[in-house]
């Protein structure tokens, strides 16, 4: 057989693993929410490129922001269009890995570091994100290949020159975690071509021209940079090691997609990994060089750690081939019952973890999306919509809703917030209230909600990833009526009034209800109100914590008194009819209500009824 031919041969190989690496990358592309940072990249890709290139505008590099600016232009913003971008180093990823696998362990070693790398939950993750991490590990691998092809060469090729020239400030100028890679190809190099003048020095002169490349923006972004650094001494600590070293490590293996319970099966892959190590060990030549490439990024990205703000085992994106292939090398050199068990557990670990990622919602990338298309689908027209925490804008502008006001909320203390406020309930009788992000950055005491509580009925409550969506409607109540009842010796229910008797179909009930602390709680207890008809079924409800999550139970103290108002809403085809108000207490975690006791007839085993309420046509 000809050398072509058995090149070729090698080649039609790599196709299966392809098309797998490539129907893994696209299925469920548009499953997940668009999430902060995807859209940050789009918001930032949509500016001008004089925007685009501004140093204070990202603390990334570039070169993303200018491929995604140019890629939205030609395919358009959707989520599929832009995730599509990541696909495509998703695939050339395998083919890479394919390629240095080849040159350090034969076809062998090849097609399984491939297989792996098309299966890899972690690669797939980052894959079908609109982020620059499936570049990044690309473009060092590019030039990781291209460095070795230059070594042991008096002179390099010209060819091999350019492609690592280009690959790396491709690579740098897309991460700054690049140029870790940077560094352990640059202590291989060195070490091996010691004994070569002629070759350092040709080095040498590349690695200036890449410094020479890149030095003029790493001026323009030091202080920006610098300005969101920190200084983080315990990430030298046992946590923050743990965080760099082991976290990392399990994420290569099978993702981020997993519970505790189940990254035992990335642990267990280390123990190939560790036999790849050793076996790389036992070579003078350029296969020794996988442990640089993984150990030299993650020792410098937990050298760096204190300088920086967090660290998420993305950052070392580039170092993934270099787990793959010490991985493939650890099977490699086992036995074959080994190495089919070996394999077994990567191809269950990752197979667990893209369960998760693409079928169960606890591992959702983000909730704005579905939080957006729930008040684009209950909103009204003369709805006003409140915009806690700016750091949201880019989300809202890429889900925003056309159709109703949306307001900007300045911080609690700031002194515009109040006529903004004021404003606002003058003209909308109805008022959404989004929360994005940790509260504690700019409304740790829940002012907003208290406020919104005193000034109108809570009617909605729902939690998203990474934020929620409350709606307040305005309105009264006739007079408070006496009605006592205890609920499980803890909270007592005092009074109550509603806002009528009789409301059409399509129109809210108001309700507002004093309870009182009998005893310290120790749980947070969810209240439930729901409207119900004569079998019991529900019309309307609203489930969830006192004064909107403000004030849970376990903060009441003895003998506090506590109204919340709450506002049932009714769809337009509630039938007419007699219904009842249901209300009572429950523990969210185990669903168990609290037991209901008084003297009224009115109050049951588990439960409060009140009412009767009279559902009229509109």
């Amino acid at each position: 057989m000809t050398k072509a031919r058995k090149s070729s041969n090698q080649a039609l190989l790599v196709v299966p693993i392809l098309i797998l690496a490539f129907a893994l990358r696209v299925h469920g592309l548009e499953h997940h929410n668009i999430w902060g940072d995807e859209a940050f990249s789009i918001a930032l890709a949509k500016q001008n490129l004089t925007q685009v290139l501004i140093p204070e505008q990202d603390t990334h590099p570039p070169l993303y922001p200018i491929l995604l600016h140019i890629w939205l232009r030609m395919a358009g913003d959707s989520i599929f269009a832009v995730r599509y971008l990541s696909v495509i180093p998703g695939i050339l990823l395998v083919s890479v890995v394919y390629i240095l696998g080849h040159r350090l362990f034969g076809r062998a070693g090849a097609l399984l570091a491939a297989v792996l790398t098309a299966l890899s939950s972690f690669a797939i993750y980052y894959s079908q994100e609109t982020r620059a991490y499936a570049w990044l590990a690309t473009f060092s691998t590019v030039s990781v290949y291209a460095s070795l092809r230059m070594q042991n060469r008096s002179s390099p090729e010209t060819t091999w020159v350019l492609a690592f020239l280009s690959a790396t400030l491709a690579s740098i100028f897309t991460h700054y975690y690049g140029l870790l890679v940077l560094l352990s190809v640059n202590l291989f190099m060195v070490l091996q071509n010691r004994l070569q003048r002629l070759w350092v020095r040709k080095w040498i002169v590349m690695q200036t021209v890449i410094l020479l490349a890149f030095l003029p923006w790493a001026l323009a972004h030091l202080e920006f940079i610098g300005s969101k650094g920190s200084l983080r001494l315990e990430a030298w600590g046992l946590s923050g090691s743990n965080q760099v070293w082991s976290g990392t490590l399990w994420a290569f293996g099978m993702g981020t997609t997993v519970s505790a319970q189940q990254q035992w099966l990335a642990a267990a892959l280390l123990i190939f990994v560790a036999i790849g190590l050793r076996y790389t060990f036992q070579y003078t030549d350029q296969k020794r060089f996988l442990a640089v490439y993984l150990l030299i990024p993650f020792t410098g990205a937990w050298l760096i750690g204190p300088l920086m703000p967090f660290y998420y085992p993305r950052y070392l994106s580039a170092a993934l081939p270099a787990y793959v292939l010490l991985l493939a090398a650890g099977l490699l050199s086992s036995t074959r019952l080994i190495y089919f068990l070996g394999l077994s557990l990567a191809v269950i670990a990752n197979g667990i973890s893209l369960s998760n990622y693409y079928f169960d919602p606890n591992y959702a990338k983000g909730g704005y999306g579905d939080l957006m298309a729930y008040v684009k689908q209950h909103s009204l027209s003369t709805d006003g919509l409140l915009l806690q925490n700016g750091a949201q804008a880019p989300l809202y502008n890429y889900y925003g809703h056309p159709t109703i006001r949306s307001y900007n909320l300045p911080p609690w203390d700031n002194h515009e917030r109040q006529p903004m406020l004021d404003a606002v309930i003058s003209k909308h009788p109805r008022i959404w209230l989004l929360k994005y992000g940790n509260p504690m950055g700019y409304d740790p005491t829940h002012e907003m909600e208290l406020w919104l509580n005193r000034h109108a009925y809570r009617a909605y409550h729902g939690d998203y990833v990474d934020g929620s969506l409350d709606l307040y409607i305005q309105g009264g109540t006739m007079p408070t009526k006496a009605l006592e009842a205890i609920f499980g010796d803890l909270i007592s229910l005092t009074g109550y009034s509603l806002s009528d008797n009789s409301i059409p179909a399509g129109n809210n009930l108001r309700l507002e209800i004093s309870w009182m602390a009998l005893d310290d709680i120790n749980r947070d207890y969810t209240i439930f109100v729901h409207l119900i008809d004569s079998q019991d079924q529900p019309w309307a409800m609203v489930d969830g914590q006192p004064l909107g999550g403000t004030h849970p139970t376990s903060v009441w103290t003895v003998g506090e008194t506590v109204v919340d108002r709450i506002a049932l809403q009714l769809d337009q085809e509630t039938p007419t009819g007699e219904y009842r108000i249901q209300l009572g207490w429950y523990d969210l975690s185990t669903m168990d209500r609290l037991p209901a006791a008084g003297q009224d007839d009115r109050v049951l085993v588990d439960r409060v009824i009140l009412g009767p309420v009279r559902v009229k046509e509109r």
